[in-house]
């Protein structure tokens, strides 16, 4: 009498959520790569209007966006993972395989646990970005555009010639010293509307300050305020008097000085009391964008639900990118908050992660259950 054996196929969880591990992984190439061209294309359009004003060189164009790019990954990596999630999960739903799976006795608890590795991977790889090497870059892009803006200042002045300065001012240097930013015989016109403000020194040179400001400073001169022989004239006799020439962007100056500084830097900054709000907010704002990389999983699935004979199945996405553009945009607001005093420091930025965590997993929740995301009466927008 023979024996027949019966073989048992091996749970198929591990090939099902290797797929997915590979799917996520080559969405998440794609969209990293199509969503930093859509944003170095904004940085890239800055720079050349830098260029075409005659501020920057062109030939520093790709090392001014090189060193943009790892701020701009920053941003980029959870919206990218988001793309990457919720497109392999909506082509699951799609292709009916979703349903398949499910039938196999595997939920979406088990397939998140299946992107456990590359969660942990990415968020490795954005707190490398986030607490060092972006940083890193806005220190080196800050020191660049210091050298820059000072060889910008240089050329403006040149000896035996009048040069127009930036607020409209004018400036008439005699002679180069032999040092290349130190200069004699000055004549600075600083005049204003209806108001004659002029400027002699006997030698000037330029300096830069640590923020990047490039500044003329003249050296034993006197300045003549108003008109000669009027009420009012004036003769002031000064050693030192400082005339800005170029400086960094009046609107991201700050910011730009706490984002290159190092973490280092930032600990030693709390403990000093005019500078501990900046530095608890620079803090936070880089370990929140870690801390993201799983909410954006956890929202991405639920939201990739999707009827396979139903259509306009876009609405998960755009549900998605508006919750993440008002979380960005909430963020930012916190920020300011948290640097002028008005709001405390826990839960400061962390309060965007605790909302977007609440919705997130309430909608992996409902999906998990098999449950619409919404009540009944709102089952139209979300099956």
């Amino acid at each position: 009498m023979s024996r027949t054996r019966l073989q048992i196929l091996p749970w198929p969880r591990q090939r099902i959520t290797a797929l997915i591990y590979r799917s996520v992984l080559w969405y998440f190439g794609i969209a990293s790569l199509v969503v930093l061209f859509l944003l170095a294309i904004g940085q890239l359009k800055q720079i050349l209007q830098q260029v075409a004003a005659g501020q920057l060189p062109l030939e520093m164009v790709l090392q001014l966006l090189g060193l943009s790019l790892p701020t701009l990954l920053v941003m980029v990596i959870p919206l990218a993972l988001f793309f990457a999630v919720y497109l392999v999960f909506a082509n699951l739903y799609r292709n009916h395989e979703m349903m398949a799976i499910q039938g196999a006795g595997i939920g979406l608890g088990t397939l998140l646990q299946g992107l456990l590795g590359i969660i942990v991977l990415i968020v490795l790889l954005e707190a490398l970005l986030a607490l060092w090497w972006a940083p890193q870059s806005q220190w080196e892009l800050q020191q660049e555009a210091s050298r820059l803006a000072a060889a910008a200042a240089q050329s403006l002045i040149r000896p035996g010639n009048f040069a127009d300065l930036p607020g409209g001012h004018v400036i008439y240097v005699g002679h180069q010293l032999a040092g290349q930013d130190r200069y004699r015989e000055i004549f600075l016109d600083l005049s204003r509307a209806k108001v004659s403000d002029y400027a002699t020194a006997a030698f000037g040179e330029i300096r830069i300050a640590a923020d990047g400001t490039v500044s003329l400073v003249l050296i034993d001169g006197k300045r003549y305020l108003g008109q000669p022989g009027t009420a009012g004239y004036k003769i002031w006799s000064f050693s030192h008097y400082r005339v800005a020439l170029a400086g960094p962007d009046q609107h991201s100056s700050t910011d730009r000085s706490w984002a290159s500084r190092s973490l280092p830097q930032l600990f030693a900054d709390l403990s000093l009391a005019n500078q501990r709000r900046h530095a608890q907010a620079e803090l936070e704002w880089r370990l929140f964008w870690p801390l993201l990389i799983p909410l954006v999983v956890l929202l991405a699935i639920p939201l990739a639900h999707a009827e396979p004979r139903r259509q306009g199945r876009g609405g998960g996405l755009l549900t998605g990118v508006v919750l993440l553009v008002g979380a960005n945009n909430l963020l930012i607001a916190l920020k300011e908050n948290l640097i002028q005093g008005k709001i405390a420091p826990l839960p400061g930025l962390f309060l965007v992660l605790l909302l977007l965590g609440g919705i997130a997993g309430y909608c992996f929740h409902r999906r998990r259950l098999g449950l619409p995301l919404l009540p009944r009466v709102f089952q139209g927008v979300f099956p």
